[in-house]
């Protein structure tokens, strides 16, 4: 499962923390976490892309539930797009190195 979301700056580290801080369940997903500006977007945050197992998304959704701030279905879907994208690349560009 997986999940995205938008952080505003302010908060952006504050969620990060809190979810890196639950060793049991969210700090066991993948989280990925991405400048607004960095992926092209104008806004001012982060957005936070959470894959994992559906018990592990949710109780992540649930941690920082009062730091997600609305966003577009288009900004949320090419964001998660561009983290996937660079995450790609990255793994091309490493796998060159032993290749």
């Amino acid at each position: 499962m997986e999940w995205v979301c938008f952080v505003k700056s302010g908060n952006a580290k504050k969620a990060e923390n809190i979810l890196r801080l639950d060793f049991d369940i969210a700090a066991k997903q993948s989280i990925t976490v991405r400048s607004a500006e960095a992926l092209g977007v104008k806004k001012g945050g982060s957005f936070f892309l959470v894959e994992g197992t559906d018990e592990g998304v949710a109780r992540c959704k649930d941690l920082i539930k009062d730091f997600v701030e609305k966003a577009s279905k288009e900004e949320l879907e090419s964001a998660k797009q561009k983290i996937i994208e660079e995450r790609e690349k990255a793994a091309c560009g490493f796998g060159g190195i032993f290749g």
